[in-house]
């Protein structure tokens, strides 16, 4: 009988790729490729110029104002003619500007000044009583019209806020706050496309692995069975024995079609994760060996405090907490504002409402100061206080969450290292068993079962070794995520 010789040239399962793929091109792609990470680099974006947006309150603004108002009748002072009597200079109180009564009782000024009855001597009076003037000057009501169909008005006006109580400050911090939210959303959601990419990648290389695994031990059981044959041919053991071998073969035939079912549809998932076609077969590059695993593994947890997305959101959500107390602090102090403009109008309302453009600059400064509003304003800030409580749990159930999740990475990814170690020796373990079952079934000191147990403990050994190393490098990438060092850098 020959003897079979056992060797690991596994022979790849499709075709040659045409093409090939590291694990960092796979996370570039995956990052260009992934449509959530696209919308949180909008979103970061967005963040910083409404940053920017924010800077531009502490400066005054400056605005153009223009209009175009079409009247259909004028305005009209008067609603009938106007008489108004006619004083000397006499008259006028100098002091006040206004008419002296006491002209009246002058009997050198009151007979130039009122009507006086020539058969009596006494003032004349009208029927309410009142002095009838010597002199009246007559203003008629269409003199009173003024104004016009077409009017223009346009300026340019100036507003600068003083004092607003800090909340202009206030909104500036706040808007940095969340532009470093929104730098941090898309950190974590970046070591999440990298650890799924790596999932993938090694999950399509270790389901290689097993489809190469599988095709050897399938080549070994047809030797097996061939040999078999050949033995039962000469009479030396009984067709039961060939039986044995064949029920073997066709459950190991059964397994390489799981296995590269679960490889295609592996190989798509990988595929649809980084933009690839569904069918595409890219050769993939295990550039990621054992050694490459290294990880200085003083103050993890620490590094995570430091690093971890989640934690930094959390760190600038309470801060915004903390910003808008102050913003509703602010709604209960003065406000301060300045306000300047210049403004021209047709007609002029500065040279007798003419048909011309007049202008004139105007200046204020306006305050306004909360008094009483049954509560309101401090019951806001009440509000932002349990909301700034409530931001200091979550932030504190997070860093106790990070903690046990670096714990958690580093017991797993040393359990891992201690799997793949102790892997490799039964490995060769079950090398060796199988070439001693192997000889001893040559010399007929060894049944065809011993065979077929020695080659599945084979199978199984390999299976584990390949289980062991892709489940070391997922650990380690997940430990990395874990402490917030999982970054790419384009």
């Amino acid at each position: 009988m020959r003897k079979i010789l056992i060797t690991l040239a596994f022979l790849p399962l499709f075709s040659v790729a045409q093409e090939t793929l590291t694990l960092q091109q796979a996370r570039q792609m995956a990052i260009d490729h992934n449509r959530h990470l696209q919308i949180h680099s909008l979103d970061r974006q967005s963040a910083s110029l409404q940053t920017q947006s924010s800077r531009s309150n502490f400066f005054p603004r400056f605005d153009a104002e223009a209009g175009y108002q079409r009247r259909n009748k004028p305005y009209q002072l008067f609603d009938g003619d106007k008489f108004l009597p006619v004083v000397p200079w006499q008259g006028i109180d100098p002091v006040s500007g206004n008419f002296n009564p006491n002209v009246l009782s002058n009997p050198d000024l009151a007979p130039h000044i009122l009507a006086i009855n020539p058969d009596t001597g006494e003032v004349l009076r009208d029927a309410s009583g009142n002095p009838v003037f010597r002199n009246y000057a007559w203003l008629p009501a269409h003199e009173g019209k003024i104004g016009q169909k077409n009017n223009f008005t346009m300026g340019i006006a100036m507003r600068q806020p003083l004092y607003m109580g800090g909340k202009i400050r206030r909104g500036h911090h706040i808007a940095r706050h969340a532009e470093n939210i929104a730098m941090a959303q898309f950190e974590m959601s970046l070591s999440e496309v990298v650890f799924r990419t790596d999932e993938l990648y090694w999950q399509v290389i270790s389901l290689q692995e097993k489809a190469d695994l599988t095709h050897a031990y399938l080549q070994m059981l047809r030797q097996l069975v061939a040999d078999l044959e050949n033995l039962h041919a000469e009479g030396i053991i009984t067709h039961n024995q060939v039986l044995q071998a064949r029920v073997k073969q066709n459950e190991v035939e059964l397994q390489r079609l799981q296995v590269e079912n679960g490889l295609k549809l592996s190989q798509m998932t990988l595929n649809q994760h980084i933009g690839l076609p569904l069918l595409s077969q890219p050769g993939l590059i295990p550039d990621f060996e054992p050694e490459m695993l290294v990880l200085e593994e003083e103050n993890l947890t620490q590094r995570a405090l430091q690093q971890r997305a989640e934690l930094l959101m959390l760190n600038h959500a309470v801060a915004i907490a903390e910003e808008m107390v102050k913003v509703n602090r602010a709604d209960m102090l003065p406000s301060i504002g300045m306000m300047a403009s210049y403004n021209f109008s047709n007609p002029n309302p500065y040279n007798g409402f003419r048909d011309e453009f007049g202008g004139d600059y105007t200046m204020g400064v306006g305050i306004k100061i909360p008094l009483y509003h049954f509560g309101d304003k401090r019951q806001q800030v009440s509000r932002a206080k349990i909301e700034r409580e409530k931001m200091l749990l979550e932030q504190a159930e997070a860093r106790e969450m990070i903690e046990l999740q670096v714990s958690q990475s580093l017991f797993n990814l040393t359990e891992a290292r201690k799997r793949s170690e102790l892997s490799q020796l039964s490995l060769l373990q079950a090398q060796e068993n199988l070439s001693i079952t192997q000889n001893l079934f040559a010399e007929g000191r060894a049944t065809t079962r011993d065979v077929l147990e020695a080659q599945a403990h084979w199978q199984e050994a390999h299976e584990a070794a390949i289980a062991a190393r892709n489940q070391q490098k997922t650990a380690f990438t997940l430990l990395q995520k874990h402490i917030g060092e999982l970054h790419y850098s384009h």
